[in-house]
């Protein structure tokens, strides 16, 4: 995702609109879903997911996935809470889930992401949408969201980030 010039470099902050956006972003939203939820045109969603790369030393063409761990990982909105019971499935990942998890993390070209992974190519979509599928997420971005809510990155799994930024209303699917 980043070079090593690029990791150490202090990240900019993200404003509280751009917090709200990201917020959702987590959740799996697309830009027409988060436009709609907090009221902004697409061109202002899209400017604000720009600006979110930018200030987070991601790649300009970074897959939302690792744009979503990027925020995460640097605390700029707490992790997606998890289904509601009713919606909750048992989702265990074994060790070929969890470099599939890491790979969609912290790479966008999907020839990196198998390589990663250390699977065929060919068979990364089916492998990612089955992978998201058990998880209960929406898409590879929420998938990262989950891992991030779950732990499976290193943390215990609690929100950290600024808690006054409730979780946006319609975020959960």
């Amino acid at each position: 995702m980043t070079t090593s010039a690029t990791a150490a470099a202090p990240i900019t902050p993200l404003t509280r609109a751009q917090k709200r956006v990201a917020a959702h972003l987590v959740c799996g939203l697309t830009n027409p879903e988060i436009a709609g939820e907090e009221h902004l045109s697409g061109d202002t969603v899209s400017s604000h997911v720009r600006v979110m790369r930018e200030s987070l030393h991601c790649p300009p063409r970074s897959s939302r996935a690792v744009l979503a761990h990027a925020l995460l990982s640097h605390e700029q909105v707490p992790p997606p809470p998890p289904p509601p019971p009713l919606l909750r499935r048992a989702f265990e990942p074994d060790a070929d889930d969890l470099l599939l998890i890491r790979a969609v993390a912290e790479h966008s070209r999907p020839d990196d992401i198998a390589r990663a992974a250390r699977i065929p190519a060919g068979e990364l979509r089916a492998r990612t949408d089955g992978l998201v599928r058990r998880a209960g997420a929406s898409n590879a971005a929420h998938l990262i969201g989950l891992a991030h809510t779950h732990g499976i990155f290193g943390g215990e799994g609690s929100a950290t980030a600024e808690q006054s930024l409730a979780q946006p209303a319609g975020a959960v699917r």
